[in-house]
């Protein structure tokens, strides 16, 4: 929303008028994150944590205006290098907060009252066109803003705040949910968590570890159980809401192309407001010491972030996490390697620390992969093999109505579909054989649930479909390869023919490949002596390394990259 500068006087963030248009999100820096750097080895401080002394931009820190040190490196074992830049100023003054909100109250308070204003607006307009309003709360800083922002802007019964516990948050969240619970009790606002189904030591076990393509994680743990949630508070399963979200487009490109007000993003079917959207980082820590709100302490130990406790998008920086919260991070250590073949990852470490785990594609690695679905063509026939199903295929082919191909079935712990081979590649065939891959592997995760805005999807007794409410709108079959636990733990059809970019996941790039890059970068992308799949593997470590860009892989600032 506003441009930032560093503040020589107060130590703070100060707002400028003009529009900055993309922010390096500034975070403060509290004592405890100091320590762990081991800034008091090179300056002195009181060690307390109830004000910040620092900002952090970009791995770069900020003492009143300058850069005083930078940080490199590290992953989930190895601490982070500081770099002293600037030591002239031996001791280190906390922040002078009050000073700061004086100098940027204007400010502040003209960006307050446009998104109070917008957040009213959205709700008059919708208020009786909807069944509900909710504010989408996860314990962290932008949700803590957005919830008294919108408890600002309506009154207190015009909405419902609603927790998504994956069972995986940092401990200090908990602590947060759990004032903020109390806090809208006594404003006689309703509070509610939603929680999966399952817990995530048996989700985890069950699925594999979630990555950054196989994010079955945020459908299982958050989305599916506060759709369910809401269902059994209006006690309507085809309602349509709003959620309000603190979503910012300052945090990755993917969000900077979201709009304020958008239909189906989120959630099918739903609608959901971004009211901070276009708001920056510097904006919402001012909003925060402004309006004394409470602070998730998990950013006082070095966290820039406040969501899962080790999470695939968090790009192998989780040293912070892993050092203010050794077991509950370890937990999930041995979570993801009780469940990979330790042959196939290589070395454990490695694999933790280098894109392995997290990189994960299919369910190759994984001890358990899904082999009871198999598909072959054989004398002009498709033959679709399930053994020793989990669910039943009869009860999932009521929800593709009529089908405009035959077919047979035979068997029941063995099925054999048979569908003649020219109606393979019909857009038909993919739902037909989606009803097999949940056959093979559904167990109740409760994604399908959510999705059937018609409540025909029932788990309580048996699994069963009401044949009378499925309108056959296909949202259940709405999930890559038709079943989100099938997904992530599928095996590759062509396993033995050709090496996948798994097999490199749990190893570094070889010196050769980086010497062969850095002696002609340009050339090194149109032609080089990598195979394919090695070649790709490469691609995604510098894209991790921001030496290419995701996009066209076209070498950007590679000078100043090359000076780093």
């Amino acid at each position: 929303m506003y441009r930032y500068t560093f503040d020589e006087e107060t130590g703070g963030v100060l707002l400028t008028d003009s529009d900055d248009g993309f922010s390096k999100e500034p975070r403060p820096v509290w004592a405890e994150e100091m320590n762990i750097l081991d800034f008091n080895k090179f300056w002195s401080y009181e060690n307390q944590n109830k004000i910040p002394y620092l900002w952090a931009e970009s791995g770069k820190y900020f003492y009143r205006g300058k850069i005083i040190a930078v940080v490199k490196g590290g992953n989930l074992y190895q601490k982070p290098a500081l770099e002293v830049v600037d030591n002239t100023d031996k001791i280190l003054l906390p922040v002078d907060i009050e000073t700061m909100i004086e100098k940027n109250r204007e400010r502040m308070e003209s960006l307050r009252q446009q998104t109070t204003k917008r957040i009213f607006n959205y709700w008059r307009r919708y208020k009786n066109k909807l069944d509900c309003f909710h504010v989408a709360f996860s314990g962290g800083k932008d949700s803590i803003v957005l919830l008294d922002l919108v408890k600002n802007a309506l009154p207190k019964s015009a909405f419902v705040v609603v927790f998504g516990d994956t069972g995986m948050e940092f401990p200090d969240t908990y602590k947060v949910v759990d004032e903020i619970e109390k806090q809208c009790a006594a404003e006689k606002i309703e509070f509610y968590r939603a929680t999966s189904k399952m817990s995530p030591e048996e989700s985890w076990k069950i699925f594999g570890a979630p990555s950054t393509v196989l994010r079955w994680c945020c459908s299982v743990h958050k989305a599916a159980p506060q759709t369910l949630k809401l269902r059994e508070i209006l006690k309507k399963s085809d309602f349509v809401g709003a959620d309000f979200v603190g979503v910012r487009a300052n945090e990755s490109v993917r969000r900077a192309d979201y709009d304020v007000e958008n239909i189906g993003k989120k959630q099918r079917g739903q609608f959901s407001h971004n009211s901070i959207l276009e708001w920056g980082s510097a904006e919402i820590w001012l909003y925060i010491f402004m309006y004394n709100l409470i602070i998730n302490e998990t950013y006082k130990k070095g966290s820039s972030r406040a969501g899962c406790l080790l999470c695939p998008m968090s790009g192998n920086k989780d040293y912070f996490h892993r050092i203010a919260y050794p077991k509950e991070i370890q937990k999930f250590i041995d979570l993801i390697l009780s469940g990979v073949d330790s042959e196939k990852i290589g070395e454990s470490t490695t694999y933790l620390t280098n894109s392995g785990w997290n990189s994960r594609r299919n369910g190759r690695d994984l001890k358990n992969p899904v082999k009871n679905y198999t598909e072959k063509i054989s004398d002009g026939y498709l033959y679709i093999t399930v053994e020793n199903p989990k669910t039943d295929w009869r009860e999932w082919i009521k929800t593709l109505g009529d089908l405009p191909f035959p077919y047979e079935v035979t068997g029941e712990n063995k099925i054999i579909a048979k569908v003649k081979e020219i109606y393979n590649k019909t857009p038909a065939m993919k739902l037909f054989k989606s009803v097999f891959k949940k056959s093979a592997t559904c167990i109740n995760c409760g994604v399908c649930e959510s999705n059937c805005r018609q409540g025909a999807i029932s788990f309580k007794k048996k699994f069963y479909i009401d044949k009378k409410k499925c309108i056959h709108c296909l949202e259940c079959h709405n999930i890559e390869k038709g079943c989100i636990l099938y997904h992530s733990k599928e095996l590759p059809l062509e396993e033995n023919k050709k090496m996948s970019l798994d097999t490199f996941a749990g190893h570094a790039p070889k010196i050769e490949w980086i010497k062969e890059f850095f002696d002609n970068p340009e050339k090194f992308m149109k032609q080089n002596s990598l195979g394919k799949n090695q070649f790709d593997f490469f691609k995604r470590f510098l894209f991790d390394a921001e030496l290419v860009d995701k996009k066209g892989l076209k070498i950007t600032e590679f000078n100043e990259l090359i000076k780093k």
